[in-house]
């Protein structure tokens, strides 16, 4: 991303978080970044627009940290209470901001910023979802979106104590915790063979239909229609080798996770980069 659009990003976000974001004006955002109205202006539409650009930075910041994680030499358990870290860290650092939106009732909910919302919260319950497999194994099939679904709620209600009361926790040994809580969680569903009320059908409700990819085949099938409708070379070069090992019997992880290190770089395929690399973990 553009340095002159991170650090307007980066001034609104701490402006929002002093004023709240209907109390702080275009000007007051450019004042502080040093710039003028139309360098604003040649970066965002709109106040609105630079929300949703916000919301996208602070994602793919996270999203960052936590697939720099993937590539360190853990076991499926570490790797996760190691990510589960990052998660907590991040959210934690934007406190302030984060009670902003809560408290603000002006913030737009317009169809954009609607689908980065659901988009942001089916990547998470699919990084849950994939962590457990990984860790549990296929046995856990049946209801391991519920069982994503509670770990997500497990964090969140942590989350609430670390935002609204300022609790402070040691992230590592918070994180641990809710690991080794799952433990028990997946014993019992195993233990009781309760059906699961959350199933792959609710999931899919759940989730834009230009973001369904949770399977190796509707991976495959995006990275096709990208390699047909991207024309840049280096771009073409990676999907062809991601397709390769994709189609191939036993795709080989360090390929795909070295193509998905890649294809983070440019922040369009960021999420697909992700993905990627939950699936090969």
């Amino acid at each position: 991303m553009d340095q002159k659009k991170v650090n307007i990003i980066e001034n609104a976000i701490t402006l929002f978080a002093q004023k709240g974001f209907s109390s702080t004006s275009v000007q007051e955002i450019v004042k502080a970044s040093q710039i003028s109205k139309g360098a604003f202006y040649l970066h965002f539409n709109s106040k609105d627009e630079l929300l949703h650009e916000l919301f996208e930075y602070y994602w793919r910041r996270m999203q960052t940290r936590i697939n720099e994680v993937s590539s360190k030499p853990l076991d499926p358990k570490e790797k996760f209470t190691d990510q589960l870290k990052v998660t907590i860290e991040e959210i934690a650092t934007h406190r302030d901001f984060i009670i902003m939106q809560v408290r603000e009732q002006a913030i737009p909910f317009n169809e954009t910023i609607e689908h980065f919302i659901r988009r942001m919260r089916y990547h998470s319950i699919l990084f849950y979802r994939n962590h457990l497999l990984g860790i549990y194994g296929q046995g856990i099939e049946p209801y391991v979106w519920e069982a994503s679904v509670m770990v997500q709620g497990l964090l969140k209600s942590y989350m609430d104590l670390i935002i609204v009361d300022n609790v402070e926790f040691d992230y590592y040994l918070l994180a641990q915790s809710i690991t080794n809580r799952v433990d028990s969680l997946i014993e019992g569903y195993a233990n009781k063979n309760d059906p699961p009320v959350i199933t792959e059908n609710v999931i899919q409700q759940l989730t834009p239909s230009t973001y369904n990819m949770h399977n190796l085949d509707d991976l495959l099938e995006q990275l096709e229609l990208i390699a047909l409708s991207d024309p840049e070379p280096a771009i073409k070069e990676t999907i062809d080798v991601l397709i390769q090992e994709l189609k191939s019997p036993s795709p080989r992880k360090v390929i795909i996770t070295g193509m998905a290190h890649h294809l983070e770089k440019y922040e369009r395929y960021t999420d697909l980069a992700s993905l990627l690399r939950a699936y090969f973990m």
